[in-house]
Parts: structure tokens; C-alpha cells; sequence
């Protein structure tokens, strides 16, 4: 076993305040995809369906729930996200952000820099 991995999940707490936590995920030495050499591989979860979104430069996302819960992967681009108490995280490409504040008082959200924001994400 290795060190676990570090991700960044945002869910809201008992009075729907949404906060950023970290995440852990354990990963094992497998023999996963033969013949190639054993690698590191974590526990793999459920997932029902995948897609890509494309947030223009200037996009700006007021105070919302996310719609899903889901994993956000970014590609290119960069965004800040806000959690209702107020902290901030920048996510630049490269970044994995778990999004479970489906309910509660949400986050907000916005494309900074000139660039769009090129997302894949997966429905949990």
C-alpha cells in the first residue's frame, strides 16, 4: 500500500452550509491491466453516466446546489468555486473536485481568466 491520494470534496453540512473537506482514497498495488507491470489502483466506484461541459470565459454561476453529485475533472481552462461559508478554491487543469452539495444553501462558481473552462465529469 501507498499513501492515499488527496482530493477536494465540497458538501454541506447539518444546516445545509456548504464546506470543502478533504478526501482520502487508499490505494493498492494491483496487477490491473496485464501484462502490463502492476500499478497503484484505488477501490473503483459506481458511476451511471459521463459527460463534458464548456464554460465560457466570463461564466459565472450565483449561489446553487450542484445539480448531481459528481466527480468534476479539469481539462484546460481555470474556475474558483465558493463554498457558502465563504471559502474559496481555485481548480486549474489537472484537478479532480468531488461535488456533493446537492442540497443545502450550494456554492457559487466562475471561469476566471480569459480561457473557457473545458470540464469532464461523472455522474456518481
Amino acid at each position: 500500500m501507498t499513501a492515499p491520494l488527496s482530493f477536494v470534496r465540497l458538501r454541506p453540512d447539518t444546516t445545509g452550509t456548504s464546506h470543502f473537506e478533504t478526501l482520502s482514497i487508499d490505494v493498492v498495488r494491483k496487477d490491473f491491466a496485464p501484462p502490463a507491470t502492476p500499478f497503484y489502483v484505488s477501490e473503483l466506484a459506481p458511476a451511471s453516466q459521463c459527460g463534458f461541459l464548456k464554460l465560457p470565459a466570463g461564466w459565472v454561476g450565483d449561489t446553487h446546489p450542484s445539480p448531481i453529485r459528481m466527480w468534476v475533472f479539469f481539462l484546460s481552462g481555470e474556475m474558483e468555486f465558493e463554498a457558502s461559508n465563504g471559502e474559496k478554491r481555485k481548480c486549474v487543469p489537472g484537478t479532480a473536485l468531488l461535488l456533493e452539495d446537492t442540497t443545502g444553501d450550494g456554492h457559487k462558481s466562475r471561469v476566471v481568466g480569459d480561457a473557457d473552462a473545458l470540464l469532464a465529469v461523472v455522474r456518481l
